[in-house]
């Protein structure tokens, strides 16, 4: 019955003898790391752990007289792996004269744990950047109003039309802010993805912006189709294009924006370059960063790229950019095609 018991668990029952080499392990083994049990009997449990942690695991075993229990990490196809290890102190024992560790997996455990405390981490930066952001429109706008209650004719007007313009700015603000919570709860979804549409419909809305004498260049492979999250990709797309538009080079003759696609069964991968202000080398690694802005040549939250990355890795995909200052920049998104498969639920 007890060995029924230890077999079925999905923890993983070593013992060992007194020098530390295996004389059991459950079959668990074989689920969590793909070992076949009789192929690890014999060997020294330390052959199992990292380098720089086996002197003091080989200390803490030597010193307990009874139990104990810690907490380690293992690289397992180059996953780390995490496990509460419970160690009992046999050694005395007539019968086992060993020492016996129940290591249970708490990998998701701590992914979670790592989840939330990032989430938290950014929720606390985005309500001291919110409140702060969010004052600087409306008192603007209180103190126009003031001057405007004291003017007349078309010097109130202009000041009406400023006004307008802060409030604007708050109202992008607070739509920014409400799409990247809305996006955050959002389950994944699985549909076609239909590009050609999507970056029209970005363009339409986009090229009222300053600098609408920008020529677009759009190369689209339509030949297999691409399933994904359409809401996710429309926002990574979407903002990207924006910032292309927003920091493009105005005293260039042509400028320009080249998007460009290629699908597989496997990906997406999609290419979007202008000829703008480019980004300096020092900021490159920096740009994904949560509320980080490059430069002052637009007005902007500094949520934009930080939303691209987020969003691009929840479809378990990639984003890298190359940029030359005064020459321009191009992103290089790369987003699974879920062609065969299912999304899986965040």
């Amino acid at each position: 019955m007890f060995k029924e018991l230890v077999e079925n668990s999905e923890d993983i029952i070593i013992v060992t003898d007194s020098d530390f080499n295996i004389r059991y392990i459950s079959s668990s083994v074989t689920t969590v790391f793909g070992f076949d049990p009789p192929s690890v009997v014999g060997k020294n449990i330390f052959e199992y752990i990292e380098q720089d942690k086996i002197a003091p695991w080989r200390d803490l075993l030597r010193q307990v007289t009874s139990s104990c229990s810690d907490e380690i990490s293992v690289y397992n196809g180059g996953r780390k792996r995490y496990f509460d290890v419970h160690v009992a102190n046999l050694l005395d024992s007539d019968s086992v004269q060993g020492v016996v560790l129940k290591l249970h997996d708490i990998t998701e455990k701590k992914l979670r744990e790592r989840d939330l405390i990032r989430s938290n981490e950014h929720l606390d930066q985005v309500i001291y950047k919110t409140t702060h952001d969010l004052k600087a429109p409306l008192t603007s706008a209180l103190g126009l109003i003031q001057i405007a209650e004291q003017a007349e004719g078309e010097e109130k007007d202009q000041y009406i039309r400023l006004i307008k313009k802060s409030l604007l700015s708050l109202d992008a603000y607070i739509e920014e802010m409400n799409n990247f919570f809305r996006i955050e709860k959002l389950a994944l979804q699985r549909e076609q993805i239909d590009l050609g549409s999507m970056l029209q419909d970005a363009q339409d809305s986009l090229m009222n912006m300053a600098a609408a004498n920008v020529k677009v260049y759009v190369n689209l492979d339509d030949r297999m189709p691409w399933y994904s999250d359409a809401l996710r990709v429309k926002t990574i797309v979407t903002n990207i294009f924006s910032n292309a538009i927003k920091y493009q080079d105005l005293q260039k003759q042509n400028p320009f924006i080249k998007i460009a696609t290629r699908i597989n069964p496997e990906f997406c991968e999609i290419t979007i370059a202008d000829n703008g202000i480019g980004i300096e080398e020092e900021f490159q690694q920096k740009i994904f960063d949560l509320f980080f802005r490059a430069t002052d040549q637009a007005n902007g939250t500094g949520l934009g790229l930080f939303i691209v990355r987020d969003t691009i890795q929840r479809l378990n995909g990639t984003i890298t950019v190359k940029s030359v200052a005064g020459q321009g920049t191009t992103f290089f998104i790369r987003i699974p095609n879920q062609l065969q498969l299912n999304v899986a639920v965040a």
